[in-house]
């Protein structure tokens, strides 16, 4: 069930298959039957939440992608904002707080997120919620599908 977003007349709900489209364009990439195969994976997959931004026309505004996972090392459950995306910092914003609730609500003790180096508006949207630099040491695997 589509939920609104406090202030704005804009409603957040699960992504679905014929979205991909919509979501492509907001996110700026390359169509192909490798990006429909892994966005009908994501969307398939329990451990992650992908959820689209709609304004009041239906247009896909937003977008944002939470993975769960177990972690002994943190002594329960965390999560990690794959990615967020949205026409305006405002909305952005809302996304992310978003992505908190679903993540405090499927008892997430942690919430990390993957900030690409040029997304200056995600980095952004996150300092001022308070979310701090840590270490995220990451390599590119070769051959990996």
């Amino acid at each position: 069930m589509p939920r609104l977003l406090p202030g704005t007349a804009v409603r957040v709900r699960r992504g679905r298959r014929h979205d991909l489209g919509a979501v492509q364009a907001l996110l700026a990439a390359p169509a192909g039957d490798r990006l429909a195969r892994v966005f009908r994976r994501i969307l398939a997959d329990l451990g992650t939440d992908l959820y689209v931004a709609e304004d009041e026309r239906g247009e896909i505004v937003g977008l944002v992608s939470v993975l769960y996972a177990r972690s002994l090392a943190r002594g329960g459950r965390s999560a990690l904002l794959d990615g967020a995306r949205a026409r305006g910092p405002a909305l952005l914003a809302e996304l992310v707080a978003f992505a908190e609730e679903r993540a405090r609500k499927r008892g997430c003790r942690r919430l990390a997120a993957w900030v690409d180096a040029g997304d200056r508006e995600l980095r952004a949207a996150l300092l001022a919620r308070g979310y701090h630099a840590g270490e995220l040491l990451v390599t590119e695997l070769a051959g990996a599908s």
